[in-house]
């Protein structure tokens, strides 16, 4: 077995001047170390709300743990983090782990959480692997991932957003370096964050790099060449809960040259400013046109597929999450903006480019974190979608009934009544405002009127036209398991009536 990579590997740190001079209106800024720190926004410097989360994480389990038995169904469906009953079916589809066939141009694979195998002609890609639990006691794997390492095929890279646990778990990364050793196969080459390098190096990989964002490396295979463009996240790294912002956060841009096809991976990340978004934005544009069989004259032909990797939350609680995490709806409706974005760098139709684009939604259904509940990012989707047939006044209404929901913070009382008195010590300890009962949507209503803002040219009940049309086409839930490939994802049609209703008491208005 060698552990040299067997493809050409280039580093391209001049990637930055490039970009300034081909889009000299536009901002390409990277984050400065400051006190030994990447401190990515301001806002998200203090880690504070960690702590909150973590304590509302742990006394939700902790009470559905110990005490069900003394509470209502209602209240247990709320708590539990499995609140529908969902069989294997519902969670699972354990699709088999096969090369591309002919005809197939890509495929992805949903193995779990934000772990996604990328297969392309000659070249498969992992994110973020993990593979098992973070902690068996605090933070279990709720479901189990598929494919398994040993049923990974050969993966020669693999990108990492940043460190957290959920993001880089060691034992994960050294089981993928023994199940290749075993096999005799090359080990991948890893792409790290800036301060990560040396962590990625002490699991046993030879490979590594570091990179700041708009750095690019290319990957050359065969007659295959792969770009990765490392581009702004808006989170924080740390790992032990004493280390926030010592290394850098990342998404990734990649761009096989030859295919018909480029990924946006954000990783982890709230939702960017206007002024990174537009940057991703034009790394995307930028690589798109270096699709060689694509461009004439200087001009691209086709948009190709534009598929995006997306966090589905932790949408609960939002005062919490918000600092750190875009929720599901801003995950599925930001697709707009960008749309617009390209269609101004590209001299294109927004319409065009919304068409090719599609939404893969992840970072969620395998750990417990705050009040969020399994699939909660569908029903957070659904509810969207239920929105855009409201009326002005009548979405007025339910934003304020939403807010009304989220002041009353109604979680300790409602949580005291339906359980023993043992577990008062338990509730007192959650954070003054916590979601675990009352589940507050308005910041579903909020996106959709903050996107809504940013959308040129069309009326309300046009913008209204707009999302109903494309958000259902361009917005994908893969099941823990599930292999799309370019066809089945352009294919995809989200359908409403396939999603139950959490409480059927609860009425829109």
């Amino acid at each position: 077995m060698s552990s040299e990579i067997d493809f050409k590997l280039n580093v391209f740190d001049d990637y930055l001047l490039e970009l300034q001079r081909t889009f000299n209106n536009i901002a390409f800024k990277r984050v400065a170390k400051v006190d030994n720190m990447f401190v990515t926004n301001p806002i998200n410097k203090s880690s504070s709300n960690d702590v909150r989360i973590f304590t509302e994480t742990q006394v939700k389990r902790s009470l559905i743990g110990c005490f069900s038995s003394f509470m209502s169904n209602s209240v247990k469906e709320k708590l539990s983090y499995f609140s529908k009953g969902e069989d294997q079916d519902v969670i699972y589809k354990f699709d088999s782990v096969r090369d591309l066939k002919s005809g197939e141009k890509y495929a992805i694979q949903n193995v779990g959480h934000s772990t996604i195998l990328i297969q392309l002609p000659g070249i498969n890609i992992l994110t973020d692997p993990v593979f098992n639990d973070l902690s068996k006691l605090l933070y279990p794997a709720k479901t189990l991932s598929h494919p398994t390492v040993d049923q990974l095929p050969r993966v020669d890279v693999i990108i990492i957003s940043h460190n957290h646990q959920d993001h880089i778990d060691k034992n994960s990364l050294q089981n993928i370096l023994k199940a290749f050793k075993k096999k005799g196969w090359v080990l991948p080459a890893v792409f790290v964050p800036m301060g990560d390098k040396k962590l990625l190096q002490s699991f046993g990989f030879e490979q590594v790099e570091e990179v700041e964002w708009y750095t690019k490396i290319s990957v050359v295979k065969d007659d295959n060449t792969v770009n990765f463009i490392s581009i702004p996240a808006d989170h924080r790294s740390g790992r032990y809960g004493m280390d926030h912002h010592r290394s850098l956060v990342t998404g990734w841009i990649i761009n096989p040259e030859q295919n018909d096809v480029i990924f946006k991976y954000s990783g982890d990340t709230r939702s960017l400013t206007d002024e990174n978004q537009i940057a991703v934005d034009a790394v995307m544009w930028s690589e798109i046109k270096k699709k060689a069989f694509n461009v004439r004259n200087n001009e691209v032909n086709d948009v190709p597929d534009i598929i995006c990797f997306e966090p589905s939350g932790p949408n609960y609680t939002r005062c919490d999450m918000d600092v750190t995490h875009q929720s599901t709806s801003y995950s599925a409706l930001i697709k707009f903006v960008e749309a617009e974005n390209l269609a101004k760098l590209s001299n294109k139709m927004t319409e065009v480019i919304i068409k090719k684009i599609k939404t893969i939604m992840m970072h969620h259904n395998k750990f417990e974190f705050g009040p969020d509940r399994f699939n909660e990012g569908l029903f957070i989707f659904k509810k969207l979608l239920l929105y855009l047939d409201l009326n002005g006044d009548n979405l007025n209404q339910e934003f304020l009934r939403q807010q009304e929901k989220l002041n009353l913070n109604l979680d300790r009382e409602k949580l005291k009544k339906n359980s023993p008195i043992l577990a008062r010590p338990l509730i007192a300890s959650l954070p003054t405002r916590t979601s675990l009962l009352v589940h507050a949507k308005d910041f579903i209503i909020k996106d959709y009127l903050d996107v809504s803002k940013k959308i040129e040219g069309l009326g309300e009940e046009q913008i209204k036209q707009y999302f109903n049309e494309y958000l259902p086409r361009n917005t994908i839930f893969p099941k823990i398991g599930e292999r799309l490939n370019d066809e089945q994802i352009n294919n995809s049609l989200f359908e409403l009536k396939n999603v139950p209703k959490y409480n059927k008491k609860e009425n829109i208005i």
